[in-house]
């Protein structure tokens, strides 16, 4: 037991005593307390649930029976006061870590901060779930029009390691195009618009000669938000013509940054307490066992470094980010998965997501090796 609890009042001891249960004797049970209301045990052992399962299965029943003893007569539920103790002492032991084993503390906090990480991928992936819906080939094309484009456009979808999906629209335009105008255009279409960046570049051209021409572009570019979307309207012009583009990515919805810090947070708990319950099975489980899990969480943790050190770095992003957008679009945690360029050219493309599979691989392979077995079973605790 963890927790003292004052001698009960023998005025109010009505409860007879217990016999044990000879069908089954291995089987504990407080079903002979005649005074005992069935819901008041069912919510003891309800809130025994706080406590660890080794724990249930050693003092369990000596809690829950000792509560019966010291309950009021007719009382069928748990006091306040006591649920609050049992949920307390409860968690107090399912994230306490085995004593004398600092390397096992060491391993905990790793794994915290690895599922933290994860934890702040899932909230980003729910958080993108608020996101506008990006526009379909119609939208797009309407976009387009807005946009002065000669109806010969060309789509495409992308997502990079830190951004969201985006989508592009490019269609070549006359030489008479005119920024300002596109401008107004989208201002009286509802958008909310900026001011126009004049922009500039050159065009080199093959000759069937074999030599190059270059040509001076001159440019606009300015950004519209309207119903959740954010668009960059971008257009390089020479004398002949030009061509415009339009990206557009979703914007970031007020539920986005809490779903990831409560992502973080569920994260950093979860992975400390899943890591001290394989402590203790560890701590139970037999030498050779043990060393073997031992080497296996270690591995785990190593492949999950750097999808770990990926994840954190999206979250830093995001809050460096004026609004969550950079150039590239709407900058989220759980992009790191996609498959791409994010360590070139120290890695595969795939390296992240293949590190973050091979890394829950082996945990899932740690809790398996780690389960000491079957354990002794519970006393059964009787009235004296």
């Amino acid at each position: 037991m963890t927790a003292a609890w004052s001698a009960p009042d023998p005025s109010a001891a009505a409860a007879k005593p217990a016999e044990p249960d000879n069908a089954n004797p291995s089987t504990p049970s407080t079903s002979a307390w005649p005074n005992a209301d069935d819901r008041l045990e069912r919510g003891y052992r309800r809130l025994m649930l706080a406590y660890p399962r080794r724990h249930r299965r050693r003092h369990g029943t000596e809690v829950v029976t000792t509560l019966l003893e010291m309950a009021e007569p007719g009382q069928r539920r748990p006091r306040a006061s006591e649920a609050l103790h049992l949920i307390g002492s409860g968690l107090r032991l399912r994230f306490r870590l085995p004593a004398g084993r600092p390397f096992m503390a060491i391993a905990a906090l790793l794994a915290a901060l690895v599922m933290g990480g994860f934890g702040a991928a899932a909230g980003s992936w729910l958080g993108a779930q608020t996101f506008a819906d990006l526009p379909d080939a119609d939208s797009s094309t309407r976009l387009m029009q807005l946009a002065g484009g000669l109806g010969e456009s060309s789509q495409y979808r992308v997502k990079t390691n830190w951004h969201a999906h985006r989508s592009n629209v490019t269609d070549a335009v006359a030489a008479g195009w005119n920024g300002e105008q596109v401008r107004q255009r989208f201002a009286d279409a509802g958008w909310s618009v900026s001011e126009s960046t004049p922009l500039s570049g050159r065009r080199v051209t093959v000759n069937p000669d074999g030599t190059t021409t270059e040509t001076t572009l001159r440019g606009t570019r300015f950004n519209a938000e309207s119903g959740g979307l954010l668009i960059q309207v971008r257009a390089y012009i020479a004398e002949d013509g030009g061509s415009v583009s339009i990206d557009a990515t979703p914007t970031r919805t007020t539920a986005f940054l809490p779903l990831v810090a409560i992502g973080v947070a569920v994260g950093l708990v979860v992975g400390w307490l899943v890591a001290a319950a394989v402590a203790y099975q560890m701590t139970a489980a037999p030498p050779g066992r043990r060393m073997t899990a031992g080497a296996l969480w270690g591995t785990s943790l190593l492949a999950l470094a750097l999808p770990t050190f990926a994840l954190y770095g999206n979250a830093v992003r995001i809050v460096r980010a004026d609004g969550g957008v950079d150039d590239g679009g709407l900058l989220t945690v759980h992009s790191a998965f996609t498959p791409g360029e994010y360590y070139y050219p120290f890695g595969p493309s795939w390296l992240i997501l293949g590190l973050t599979i091979a890394g829950l691989a082996v945990a899932v392979a740690t809790l398996l090796v780690a389960r000491p077995g079957r354990q002794p079973p519970q006393q059964v605790a009787v009235a004296n």
